[in-house]
């Protein structure tokens, strides 16, 4: 799945999380639910996964989940937080 950059820092905390872009030198902030993909990610899980986690833990309908993920996703990579080359669809 996707992995973040080499030049890219991310805190997480109970509030949601930090990615520092260390070549640009710009910071975003994630709020929780997004600091929590990020993890996932990292260890590994795949997002089909992911997005059937999220959909039966707040009961939303698993397609917007997973168009919110992508969204997501599509909004790191713009950003150069994420490498789009080892994107999984």
């Amino acid at each position: 799945m996707a992995l973040l950059r080499d030049n890219i820092r991310r805190v997480s905390s109970a509030d949601g999380g930090v990615v520092l872009d260390l070549r640009r030198g710009t910071m975003f902030r994630l709020n929780p639910l997004g600091s929590e993909i990020l993890d996932r990610l990292e260890r590994g899980e795949a997002l089909p996964d992911i997005a059937n986690q999220i959909s039966a833990e707040f009961r939303v309908a698993r397609d917007v989940v997973w168009a919110d993920i992508q969204d997501f996703i599509d909004s790191l990579e713009l950003h150069g937080v994420l490498d789009p080359s080892t994107r999984e669809r």
